[in-house]
This record gives structure tokens, sequence and C-alpha cells, in this order.
């Protein structure tokens, strides 16, 4: 790596930043893996880069300092549907935790100056349209961005944005929850997370689910699937589920979700959220699994349902409505405000 060279400063005119910087790069190739059950090595592309140019922020950016960044389990594979017009090659690893080096040129014109200060610990989760924090550097907005909860290291800190966030926004945008609604004390709130053990997004959903700041009035009905009896214990135990199913990926033939609900004389829930894609996602839509004005949300698999009302049908104007559950894939965005409500809990001890 060539010596850095000062090329900018920060706002305090102290701090200098190189102009280069090592940086990891990403290219997506034509055959890379569709396989949503399992986790593959890296496909040919990956680039270490020792004298990458250090990224410029625009007006309306911080310049961060990376401490930690998070891979995630299906951030590569999901590329292309998360964000189907990003150039390639590009830095990946959207998840990060880091120091503010050099704040915003607009908000130095405000009386309390910019959210975020210089030195500010802050952890996020950045667009996929922009390059990752794979870097020494990586350029955030105000809206990516929140104070690093300070009960965790920055390690932690950076693999939590992306599976929280997913898992917020399938519960609280798409699904439609509002913790203060009193109506689902009589009713019941009734919720199947999949694959949920061995899923991010599940164990983030889990404890969602059991934050008592979230649901102060009603303790939501949790089922999850999982690989064997061992995780059911575990996902009873320390997440707090009602009931598990043990149904290990890929399923069998002879397997079917909704038999399984039938026959243990289960209600059809309100919300699944799919963490395993493929034929667990097209049974979840089962009338006998999901109510008909449920939601069947995947944060894995961005097939469409076969059996599902997609974003599209509620919207069609032709005067026919479809039947059955809503149905899409959780293409995350960057929530600034979530996260830090997130970043509250987790300094509460309600996520991990």
């Amino acid at each position: 790596m060539k010596p850095a060279k000062p090329a900018q400063v920060d706002m305090d005119e102290q701090t200098f930043v190189p102009s280069t910087m090592r940086a990891l790069y990403y290219s997506l190739c034509d055959n890379h893996s569709h396989n949503v059950t399992a986790v593959d090595c890296p496909e040919p592309g990956l680039t270490f880069d020792t004298d990458f140019p250090t990224p410029m922020p625009s007006p309306n950016q911080y310049l961060i300092k990376v401490l930690t960044a998070a891979f995630s389990h299906d951030e590569l594979r999901l590329a292309k549907v998360l964000n189907p017009i990003i150039s390639t090659p590009h830095i990946p690893l959207h998840n990060f935790c880091g120091t503010v080096i050099s704040t915003p040129d607009e908000d130095h014109w405000h009386p309390s100056g910019p959210k975020f200060k210089v030195e500010d610990a802050v952890f996020g989760l950045t667009s996929h349209a922009r390059d990752g924090a794979a870097a020494d550097y990586v350029l955030a907005t105000e809206d990516e961005l929140a104070f690093k909860p300070k009960n965790i290291s920055a390690a932690e800190a950076a693999t939590i944005p992306l599976p929280a966030l997913t898992a917020w926004q399938a519960l609280f945008t798409y699904g439609k929850l509002d913790p203060a609604d009193t109506n689902h004390v009589r009713g019941g709130l009734r919720v199947l997370v999949t694959n949920a053990r061995n899923s991010e997004v599940g164990i983030q959903a889990l404890q969602l689910l059991r934050a008592p700041s979230l649901f102060p009035h009603y303790r939501p009905w949790i089922c999850a699937t999982c690989d064997s009896e061992e995780q059911g214990a575990t996902l009873r135990d320390q997440f707090q589920v009602d009931q598990y199913v043990v149904a290990a990926l890929p399923l069998p033939a002879e397997w079917d979700l909704a038999t399984t609900f039938k026959q243990k004389h289960w209600e059809p829930v309100d919300i699944v959220i799919d963490c395993a894609g493929e034929e667990m996602f097209q049974q979840a839509h089962s009338p006998a699994v999901v109510k008909e004005d449920g939601a069947v949300l995947t944060a894995v698999d961005s097939t469409p349902a076969q059996n599902g009302r997609t974003e599209e049908d509620t919207q069609a104007g032709n005067g026919s409505k479809k039947k059955g559950p809503q149905s899409r894939f959780i293409a995350v965005q960057p929530d600034g405000k979530a996260l830090a409500h997130i970043a509250t809990l987790v300094e509460e001890n309600s996520i991990y």
C-alpha cells in the first residue's frame, strides 16, 4: 500500500484523510448462486485493492472511518434484487460501525450544526445504490445512521442494522403493526417465523416481538420453524416462542406446513416472516397457515408466490380484487429513525 498523503480535512481541520484507502471489490458473476438455503463460498470476482481513491463526500454526506463492516448472509446473493441497476464491481458490506471524520457541508449553516459530530461513534446501513463499507472509509447520509449503542462493541454493532431493519420493516412497515394498537389484545396477534434459528433476520424478528417496550399491551403468539428439537428448545427457552415445528431444510417432498397446522389445531397467523424461501415460502401462503387478509413477507426469496396477493394486485384498478394474503419480498431500506429505536432496544437488552 502506498503511503497515505493528506488530501482533505474534517470540519475542524485537524484530522487528515488519506487520498487512497484499502477496499474490497466484488463483481457479480453471470452464474451467481440462487440457492436461498445455503451459504456458499464467495464466487470469483473478489479483489482487494490497497490503493483505491478515498471517497469524497457530497454536501449532504458524512465521511465515516470504518471500524467494522459486517457480512450478511444474503447481501451478495441478493445484490441484483436489492439494487438491480448498480454498476459492478462495487464495494460490498453495507452493515457497518465507524467514527465520523467529516460532516455534511450543508449542515454547517444550521444553528445546531450536524446531528452527528466529528468523532461520534455511529452505526448504519448504507444504500445499496452506493459502495458499501468493506473499505477504510464509507460515505453515509443522516438518514442511514444512528448513534452506536453504548453497551456493545463496534464489531457487535456492525452486525445489527441490516437484519434488524429487515425484521423491523417486515413487522411495522409491511406488516402494518402498531405496538400501541390495543385491538390485538382481544383478538391476539399471531406470527410465524420460518427457519428462525438459522437466520439473522429471524432472530431479530423474535426479539422485536418479545420487546416489552414495543408490545406493552399484549404478547404476540409466535410459532417458529427450525432444524431440530435442540434448536426448538433454544427458541422456546431463549426467545420465548410459544410453539415450534421441526422442519429441516430442504423440506422433504412429503412434508406440508398446512397439514402440520391442521394436525396441531392451530389457527392461521396474521403475519409470516419467511427466512427459508423456496418451498417453505410457497407453503406459507396456505389458508390453513395465514389469514386471507394476512401477510407473507420473505427476507430471502424474491420469487413471486404462487398463491398470494402482490402489491401490484392490491393496487390494480380494474375493479377485481385478488384474494389471498399479501405476499412480498422485503428489500430492506436504510432508516436512521428506526435504527435509533433499535439502538435503544439494544441498550435495554431487548436486542443483542
